[in-house]
């Protein structure tokens, strides 16, 4: 793995912990001190990027995110640090769009299940559901984004997309889990996201049975 796509990785991997202004240092110092270090050493890495009480009580899950992130395939990581100047401009055209409630309401319990399990499980469903999309036929800024969005990129889904389709990522996942963890924990784990999917998406008019 060259140093780009760990550089890539460690911003992956980091992302859901780390606050804007804390993730590009944390970059910074990954490639400064650590870029030419054995796996093990990431360890050492997680602990100087815990400044805060919160993050040293995620020190596990942090380094488990990381090493995970190592594993995935290159069209889940997260664009290089050095090429993100030019993502301004879209995303100010984009911060104007939003879904509709079923598209929302898909994004709320996709959301919760992924978070129900392992990260390596969490990049199995991802990449099901990206070669999923591959199938799919529609107008190319729509599907940049739904890619996007799959991958872990962007954290809001801002286009509409059809229930049939939203269904079918759903299912998809749910098989996934089912192929990784057995029918009995899926069925487990997807009955603990649909509830929380429905106190997150209260304010939705769209139930998110009908997704199922």
């Amino acid at each position: 793995m060259d140093i780009v796509l760990r550089r890539r990785a460690i911003l992956t991997g980091l992302r859901p912990f780390l606050s804007d202004e804390e993730l590009l240092p944390a970059v910074a110092l990954w490639e400064r001190e650590y870029a030419g270090q054995p796996v093990f050493a990431l360890s050492g890495f997680i602990a100087k990027c815990c400044t805060r009480p919160a993050l040293k009580a995620q020190r596990g899950q942090m380094l488990r995110a990381v090493i995970g992130a190592m594993e995935l395939p290159e069209r889940q990581l997260l664009s290089d640090p050095g090429a993100r100047e030019g993502d301004a401009e879209t995303a100010q055209r984009t911060t104007s769009l939003s879904a509709d409630d079923k598209t929302s309401m898909f994004a709320v319990l996709l959301q919760a299940m992924l978070l129900l399990i392992e990260p390596a499980l969490q990049g199995a469903v991802r990449n099901r559901l990206l070669q999923q999309l591959d199938k799919q036929k529609f107008e190319g800024v729509r599907q940049q984004v739904l890619q996007e969005w799959l991958a872990g990129h962007n954290a809001t889904l801002t286009h509409s997309y059809s229930l049939d389709l939203l269904r079918s990522f759903i299912n998809q996942a749910y098989v996934a889990m089912c192929e990784a963890l057995g029918p009995v924990k899926a069925d487990q784990l997807l009955a603990q996201a649909i509830r929380q999917a429905e106190i997150q998406g209260h304010h939705l008019s769209f139930r998110v049975h009908d997704l199922l």
